[in-house]
């Protein structure tokens, strides 16, 4: 949790600090496989259970959402990840279950 509280020359004082509240927070240097095993891997197996998952990129233009989300050829992002992931068990899964 991050809280910030107005200085004393804030002209819009506020009686409660502003909290902002993640899940989880990564740095500059972490890899697209900490991010997808960190936010997205576990949602896999709840979209092969039927549930419906969505993975939401917000940020300014430039901080990287395209990147998180694409990636490259060479180093895919959280986005191809678990669509990969996805037809791999499905694969595994077709002669027990139907997917369309």
């Amino acid at each position: 949790m991050v809280m910030l509280e107005d200085q004393d020359g804030d002209k819009q004082k506020r009686a409660v600090p502003r909290q902002y509240l993640y899940d989880m927070v990564f740095g500059e240097a972490s890899t697209q496989v900490e991010v997808y095993e960190g936010t997205t891997k576990n949602l896999v197996q709840d979209v092969l259970n039927g549930y419906n998952a969505t993975v939401f990129a917000y940020g300014a233009t430039g901080s990287g959402k395209t990147h998180t989300m694409v990636g490259t050829s060479s180093n895919p992002g959280i986005m191809v990840r678990a669509l990969n992931d996805i037809f791999l068990a499905a694969k595994k899964l077709r002669d027990n279950m139907e997917f369309t």
